[in-house]
């Protein structure tokens, strides 16, 4: 842009008057660049979160697949980073398959809630014109107009907020992920291994296989927090246009951009991981099993407390196999996955 351009508006509005004549010289009627802006921005976000959705859509299906090949593989369960009941690698799949589908749900209601056309607001008064706003809407295929104009200069900021904050929701998700799969892939778990190309040497080590993709995806975390702590702090400001609104477009398209680069690498990534099984079912041992024990007492009738007491003192618990159909397990839980109520949320989100 040469200097002679105040900004991209000014440049825009040159070129259409070079290619359109007087036509041209009509581009801000009832426009300003306030309101044109927040169009730009709000058809930039709404494409991405498309994109974003769609990620979010194959990853469930990725781990969805993975829950159903491992549905009665077992592995140890976990709480406070502890041993504590027998689990499958269906449950820990399947886990972070339906969260994913929430996530794009959530980032469909997002969209929706997002989609909504400022243009012919322009500088937050509106103008003295009877504005054809209806029709601007429908061609930029908004879902609505966004009426106050006051209220579109005061929206600058709080929609790219509310952006964020449901991109947050994966980006936990790819966290507590990325923390899982750092752990069993260590000598000390060795429950799980992945592709090589998602690990580097050591400088000076050469025992060293390091799985730097994965903790570089759970670090992204932080440039969303920053950037949704940094907005917020960014739009503690009076009724209408400021010029600290211009910091916005910064924090919105680096969020963006950091999102889509990680949930990118996933789908790929959850294919590529292999399962040690042997290894997984010499961590279960037979206080792991205690719970069911339990269980089986109060199938017979044993108040659970009861139940309880007795296996914890081990006063000579006697507990039949328990059948292994999946009618006897609570819905969700390890041996009843019910991966099929999954698939259909998923398939009916991949449809609209």
């Amino acid at each position: 842009m040469t200097k002679k351009y105040e900004d991209c508006h000014s440049a825009i509005e040159d070129f259409l008057i070079k290619e359109l004549g007087d036509l041209g010289k009509k581009i801000h009627t009832g426009r300003s660049r306030n309101d044109q802006v927040l169009v730009a921005m709000r058809l930039y976000a709404r494409d991405h979160l498309q994109d974003i959705q769609a990620l979010n859509l194959k990853i469930a299906q990725a781990f969805l697949d993975k829950a159903s090949k491992h549905s009665t593989d077992i592995m140890p369960g976990y709480t406070h980073m502890q041993r504590a009941m027998p689990s499958t690698w269906g449950l820990w799949f399947g886990a972070f398959a339906e969260s994913f589908i929430d996530n794009a749900e959530l980032l469909e209601n997002t969209q929706s809630w997002m989609n909504v056309n400022p243009l012919g607001t322009a500088a937050g008064y509106g103008v003295n014109l009877p504005m054809r706003r209806d029709l601007s809407t429908k061609k930029l295929e908004f879902k609505r107009k966004q009426l106050n104009s006051l209220y579109v200069q005061n929206s600058r900021g709080k929609f790219e907020l509310e952006l964020l904050g449901s991109l947050k929701q994966p980006m936990l998700d790819v966290r507590k992920f990325s923390w899982d799969i750092s752990l069993f892939v260590t000598q000390e778990f060795n429950l799980l291994s992945l592709d090589s190309k998602y690990s580097t040497g050591s400088s000076i080590m050469p025992n060293k296989s390091n799985p730097d993709v994965i903790e570089v995806m759970r670090a992204n975390y932080s440039i969303l927090a920053g950037h949704y702590s940094e907005l917020e702090n960014l739009i503690s400001l009076p009724s209408g246009y400021h010029r600290d609104l211009q910091l916005t477009k910064r924090s919105l398209i680096h969020s963006l951009h950091a999102v889509s680069g990680s949930l990118s690498l996933l789908p790929d990534l959850i294919k590529s991981i292999k399962i040690n099984k042997a290894r997984s079912l010499d961590f279960v041992d037979d206080d792991m099993k205690m719970t069911d024990q339990a269980y089986d007492l109060v199938q017979s009738g044993m108040p659970f407390r009861d139940a309880y007491m007795m296996v914890k003192d081990n006063l000579n618990v006697d507990t039949k196999a328990p059948p292994k159909s999946a009618k006897r397990f609570s819905s969700g839980s390890p041996m009843n996955l019910e991966l099929h109520v999954l698939s259909s949320r998923l398939k009916k989100l991949s449809k609209r």
